[in-house]
């Protein structure tokens, strides 16, 4: 009678590390799915900042290529008036200036003024990392965090499949119990026991630790 009971425990043992180790196989391919769904997060976030900082240079060069060309026409109206000209060329150095003036002013609405430094100077460095902050409220632009957190779920899901060799140990050490006759078996069952403690701290480790 004590012989089928000692049995019994044993079975009823190999078919808790079976379920655990089922469960250690079950988390470490959650984790390798976690990891999955963060690379493609990131890449999504990488993609979206790439966009972001093409379309923001294009735009910043093209306010600074406007700003460049209205400078030169704002001079040019300046260096158009000649206080000794005579009165025909005088008036012809006006309508030249009024032109000039007319094309720079035409392009104030080709950039954005507020970018003009006090030294008369476009802050092109400026505008873009104002239009980048801008896309980072607005969208997810950092990809780091998704690819730190895939890199977290592969260690885990690492660390998981190792230990699913403590509860095969595990197994081995009480199946072997299980069809041993000699006193021996209650060493065999106790490292068994012992293998599947050290299998459950794993799973702990790797589900809360890690």
């Amino acid at each position: 009678m004590k012989e089928d009971k000692f049995k019994s425990f044993v079975a009823v043992l190999v078919a808790v590390v079976t379920v655990l180790g089922a469960t250690t196989a079950c988390l470490a391919s959650v984790a390798v799915s976690t990891a999955g769904d963060m690379d493609f997060s990131g890449l999504d976030a990488s993609i979206r900042a790439q966009k972001a900082d093409i379309i923001n240079t294009i735009k910043a060069y093209e306010h600074y290529r406007a700003f460049t060309t209205y400078k030169r026409y704002d001079e040019l109206g300046y260096l158009l008036y000649d206080p000794n000209a005579d009165e025909q060329t005088a008036l012809r150095n006006r309508a030249l200036q009024d032109e000039a003036w007319g094309v720079a002013s035409g392009l104030t609405s080709f950039f954005i003024a507020r970018y003009i430094n006090a030294d008369g100077q476009y802050d092109l460095e400026r505008e873009l990392q104002e239009e980048w902050a801008h896309d980072a409220q607005t969208q997810d632009l950092n990809a780091t965090p998704y690819f730190v957190q895939s890199d977290a779920e592969r260690n885990r899901s690492s660390f998981l499949t190792a230990n699913m060799i403590t509860f095969a140990v595990a197994f081995w050490f009480l199946t072997v119990a299980q069809i041993t006759e000699k006193k021996i078996k209650y060493l065999w069952a106790g490292l068994g026991i012992l293998f599947a403690l050290a299998g459950i701290a794993g799973i702990l480790i790797g589900r809360f630790m890690l």
